[in-house]
C-alpha cells in the first residue's frame, strides 16, 4: 500500500512538472509572437489646402533626393520606399510620398510676398516736400560723382590673383559707365609719385590730382585717364578729401564722393575731421568708402572716415567682392541720388520702374512654378517605382497619378493667384505714384 502510494505520487508530481513546462513554453511563445508583430506605422494625411501644402515644407528624404537624376535617382528611391506595403491603396501611398518626397516652395512664396513695391520716387518727393516746409534749400540740377582712388604702393599688392590697383581700376571703368546720363564724374587719385620710402614721403604727400574733370561720362577718356598713373607712394588720404571739397564748391545738384583705398592716412593729416567739414560746409557731399583688402586697424579708420562724412563704409576682400559692391550699392546707390524733382521725378520714370518691378516679380513667380515642376517630377518618379515594386496596383496606380496631378494643378493656381494679387497692388501703387507727379505737377504751375 505504501509502495503503491509512493508511485502514485511520483507519477503525479511528473505530470506537473510536465504540464507547467507545456504551459512556460506556450506563454513564452505567445510573448515571442507578440515581440515580433510589427508596430504599425502611422503617416499622416497630405493636406489638401494650398496654404497649408506651402507651410508643411519639405518632405523627410526630399534633400537627398533632389538633385539626383536618372538611375542614381531610382536607386535612392527604391532605397527609401523598400520597406512600404504591397496593396496599398492611392491614398495611403500619396500620404506616405508627399510625407516623404515634397518639395519646399515656403522660400519662393516668401520671397513673392515680401516683394518690394515702393517706389524711390515717392521717397524723394516726400523728402522735397519736407525740406521745403522747412525752408531749406532744395538740391536741383545734375549729380555730381567725386571718385578718389588710393594710388600708394601697397595697391601694387596682389589679391585674388590680380593686383589690387588693376582690380579697382576695371572697377571703376564699370562704375562710371554705368552712371545716369546725366550725370557728372570726376577722378582724383592719391599717393601716386615718388614712393614710399621715406625720402619720398614729402613729395608723395603732396601728390593728389585730378585725372578725370568734373564732367560728363565718356568712356574713351576716361579710360585714358585711369591709364596715367601706377601705384607708388603713400597714404595722403586727407588731403585729396580737402582737395575734393575745392572740385566741387560751386556745383549745383547732388555731389556724391567715392573713395577705393586699402589703407589708412600715412601723410600726418586727419581724413575724420576733413570728412567731417566737407559733409557740414554748403556741398553737402557724403563720403562713401571701400576698403580694399584691410586689416582691422585700416577698416576702424576708414569706417570713421565714411561716418564723419555722413556716408556708409564697406570692406572687401577679393576682386569679385569689389564688382559687387560697385555694381549693386555704388550703382543703387547714385541710382536713388539721381532722383530728384527736376531730372527724375516725371511719369516716364515711374512707368520705367513699374515696368522693372514687374519683370523681378515675374522671375520670382517663375521660381515657384520651377519648384512645382521639379516636385511634379519628383513624385511621379516615386510612384513609377512603387508600380514596379508591385506596391500598388494599375488601377491604384491611376488614382495616385490624379491625386499628384491635383496637388499640382492646385499648387498651381495658388501661386498664380498670389502672383496676380501682388502685381495688382503694384499696378494700385504705381497709379498711385503717378497721381501725386501729376499733383506735383499742377501744384508748380500754379506757383
Amino acid at each position: 500500500m505504501n509502495k503503491s502510494s509512493n508511485l502514485f505520487a511520483v507519477i503525479f508530481i511528473v505530470l506537473l512538472l510536465l504540464l507547467t513546462a507545456c504551459s512556460t513554453e506556450k506563454t513564452a511563445s505567445d510573448t515571442d509572437e507578440k515581440k515580433k508583430e510589427p508596430k504599425k506605422e502611422t503617416v499622416e494625411k497630405a493636406p489638401t489646402d494650398p496654404e497649408e501644402m506651402v507651410k508643411q515644407g519639405a518632405g523627410k528624404y526630399n534633400e537627398k533626393v533632389k538633385d539626383l537624376e536618372g538611375d542614381a535617382l531610382d536607386k535612392e528611391i527604391n532605397k527609401i520606399t523598400k520597406n512600404y506595403p504591397k496593396g496599398m491603396k492611392a491614398e495611403e501611398a500619396f500620404n506616405r510620398i508627399v510625407a516623404g518626397f515634397a518639395a519646399n516652395h515656403q522660400p519662393g512664396f516668401q520671397e513673392l510676398e515680401d516683394f518690394d513695391i515702393s517706389f524711390e520716387e515717392v521717397e524723394a518727393y516726400e523728402k522735397y516736400q519736407e525740406e521745403s516746409e522747412d525752408g531749406e534749400e532744395k538740391k536741383e540740377g545734375p549729380l555730381n560723382v567725386a571718385i578718389l582712388l588710393d594710388a600708394s604702393g601697397s595697391m601694387a599688392g596682389k589679391v585674388s590673383g590680380t593686383d589690387k590697383m588693376t582690380a579697382a581700376k576695371e572697377a571703376l571703368k564699370k562704375f562710371a559707365g554705368g552712371l545716369p546720363d546725366d550725370a557728372n564724374v570726376m577722378l582724383r587719385v592719391y599717393g601716386h609719385k615718388g614712393s614710399n620710402a621715406d625720402k619720398d614721403k614729402k613729395v608723395s604727400c603732396e601728390s593728389t590730382e585730378v585725372m578725370y574733370p568734373l564732367g560728363a561720362y565718356n568712356e574713351g577718356t576716361f579710360r585714358q585717364s585711369l591709364s596715367k598713373f601706377k601705384p607708388t607712394g603713400w597714404t595722403p588720404l586727407a588731403a585729396s578729401i580737402e582737395a575734393a571739397e575745392k572740385d566741387l564748391q560751386g556745383k549745383e545738384g547732388n555731389n556724391v564722393i567715392y573713395i577705393v583705398s586699402d589703407g589708412i592716412e600715412t601723410c600726418d593729416g586727419n581724413p575724420v575731421e576733413a570728412a567731417k567739414k566737407l559733409h557740414e560746409s554748403n556741398i553737402k557731399a557724403e563720403v562713401n568708402i571701400i576698403g580694399f583688402d584691410v586689416d582691422n586697424e585700416s577698416q576702424q579708420q576708414l569706417k570713421a572716415v565714411a561716418e564723419a562724412g555722413g556716408g556708409e563704409f564697406q570692406s572687401v576682400s577679393s576682386q569679385k567682392e569689389l564688382f559687387d559692391e560697385v555694381d549693386s550699392n555704388w550703382s543703387e546707390a547714385m541710382h536713388d541720388a539721381s532722383i530728384n524733382w527736376s531730372s527724375s521725378m516725371d511719369s516716364s520714370s515711374v512707368n520705367w520702374s513699374s515696368s522693372g518691378k514687374g519683370h523681378s516679380m515675374r522671375k520670382v513667380y517663375s521660381k515657384i512654378l520651377d519648384s512645382l515642376i521639379d516636385e511634379f517630377g519628383l513624385l511621379r518618379s516615386v510612384k513609377m517605382e512603387l508600380y514596379k515594386k508591385e506596391k500598388l496596383s494599375k488601377e491604384e496606380l491611376e488614382k495616385l497619378d490624379d491625386l499628384i496631378s491635383e496637388r499640382n494643378k492646385t499648387l498651381k493656381e495658388y501661386a498664380s493667384q498670389k502672383h496676380d494679387a501682388r502685381q495688382e497692388e503694384l499696378n494700385q501703387e504705381t497709379d498711385r505714384v503717378l497721381k501725386l507727379i501729376d499733383e506735383y505737377a499742377e501744384d508748380a504751375r500754379v506757383e
